[in-house]
């Protein structure tokens, strides 16, 4: 069952990371006191002792049917947590329900360990505690003969949702470089890292037969000063914003039958749904410009009802002359955007008459088929009807199919080297689904769909 990226927000956080919970219960006492309470009542109710009873004793064979198992048990613990606390889950809670580790063959937590336990009749012996794999202390098993069953999954075979074909211990023990990475740079500077490179290249260059090694270790090594071998954590982090333009033009690349948008003279990108991570990142576009040096502007209209939180009255609507590199200044190259506070197809209704086609509208994880789904609905019906080339993005496998469905049923044709698959240039900071002993998601890690 996918997982909203609201909920993933709020309820897990960006990362496993015992240390910043731990500093969080500190600094959170009070409440942390009544979930702790909550959580060890939880042991002794009835439903609770009931649905212990009923889990498998031999590992699963497949992971996915577990993920759906997990989810199903957990809705009835969260369910009697509420109740206990007569509130919602604050943060720290929430994250302490998301990340609880569980045995990857049965989905047992120490938790349901206990409970079995004391439940055992004549047993004396201290309840089985987890153990967790040697190289990644991220995957977790409650014996060994449960480790012995999943093991090769784990630490021998390609992991879907994952890159360039690692395993899934490989992809949690950048996990736990990317925390590191990202506490280091917190200590120098509280914006998220962001960074794209300022060269231009002296001509397109297809972006297929490539990947984010080739493309950006290089540059981040020359810039920062370290090994191109150390530069991974850099790579990673930078691809969170790079993924957007690298996305629009791997669409553009494969909706068009010729290069000819390569030297258009202004080119138009329409971005569906827009909200924090694009503002965060919008210096990242210039990568555009930086790709297609025969371009002269670029320019951007973003979309989307929740930029009113971001930005005031006088900044929507009005038109920015974003700041360009010293290059793309010195040949009077643009980069001009403008913000809109509406759903896409509110907006070309507003425009009227004035309303011109885009190159390319893109929805960057637009959580479509999760969230809001009505207003999306009408979105793709005018997106096909009016015939705009677009693409849609996702966290996830299940997200990007379910998207899918949605545009194949608002009448596209979806090109089928744009999705529903793995975004080649999708973000490759993994991060762990919640509550699963299987699956990450990433920023625009699937393209759901695209059409011309």
């Amino acid at each position: 069952m996918p997982v909203l990226e609201e909920e993933r927000e709020l309820l897990f956080g960006n990362a496993p990371n015992v240390e910043v919970f731990s500093i969080a219960v500190l600094e959170n006492w009070k409440s942390h006191k009544a979930m702790c309470k909550a959580l060890h009542s939880l042991e002794t109710d009835e439903e609770f002792k009931s649905m212990v009873e009923t889990l498998q004793t031999a590992p699963y064979e497949d992971l996915k049917k577990l993920d759906a198992v997990t989810h199903s048990n957990l809705v009835i613990q969260l369910r009697y947590l509420r109740s206990s606390l007569k509130r919602d889950f604050n943060v720290s809670e929430r994250n302490l329900i998301g990340w609880e580790p569980r045995c990857m063959g049965c989905g047992r937590t120490e938790r349901t360990l206990r409970v079995e336990a004391a439940s055992s009749k004549g047993s004396t012996s201290a309840p089985v505690a987890l153990k967790s794999c040697h190289a990644c202390k991220m995957a977790f098993y409650c014996s060994q003969n449960h480790w012995d069953a999943v093991q090769h999954q784990h630490a021998e075979e390609s992991c879907e949702d994952g890159h360039d074909g690692l395993t899934q211990c490989h992809i949690n023990q950048e996990i736990r470089q990317d925390v590191a990475f990202a506490s280091i740079m917190a200590k120098a500077s509280p914006n998220e890292f962001s960074w794209a490179p300022e060269r231009v290249k002296p001509s397109w260059e297809s972006l297929e037969n490539t990947n984010w090694d080739k493309e950006y270790s290089s540059g981040i090594s020359q810039v920062f000063g370290i090994s191109t071998e150390a530069a991974g954590p850099f790579v990673r982090a930078a691809s969170v914003g790079l993924s957007m333009p690298m996305t629009i033009l791997w669409a553009l690349e494969h909706l068009n039958t010729d290069d000819a948008w390569t030297r258009k003279d202004t080119l138009t990108i329409h971005v569906l749904g827009a909200f924090d991570v694009e503002i965060n990142h919008a210096n990242i576009f210039e990568e555009i410009l930086h790709r297609l040096p025969e371009v002269k502007t670029l320019r951007l209209v973003l979309c989307g009802p929740e930029l009113a939180k971001l930005a005031s009255s006088s900044e929507l609507k009005k038109e920015f002359d974003m700041e360009t590199c010293p290059t793309c200044a010195a040949r009077k190259r643009k980069r001009i955007q403008r913000l809109y506070a509406q759903t896409y197809h509110e907006y070309a209704k507003a425009m009227g008459s004035n309303f011109a086609k885009p190159d390319l509208a893109v929805a960057f994880n637009s959580g479509s088929s999760q969230e809001a789904t009505a207003p999306w609905k009408e979105t793709m019906s005018f997106l096909v009807k009016t015939r705009i080339p677009s693409v849609f993005t996702a966290y996830n496998r299940d997200e990007a199919e379910a998207e899918a469905t949605l545009l194949q049923s608002a009448g596209a044709k979806l090109v089928p080297e744009l999705g529903p698959l793995k975004n080649v240039w999708g973000s490759i900071s993994c991060k762990k689904e919640p509550n699963r002993v299987t699956s990450f998601y990433a920023i625009n890690s699937w393209l759901a769909g695209a059409f011309r």
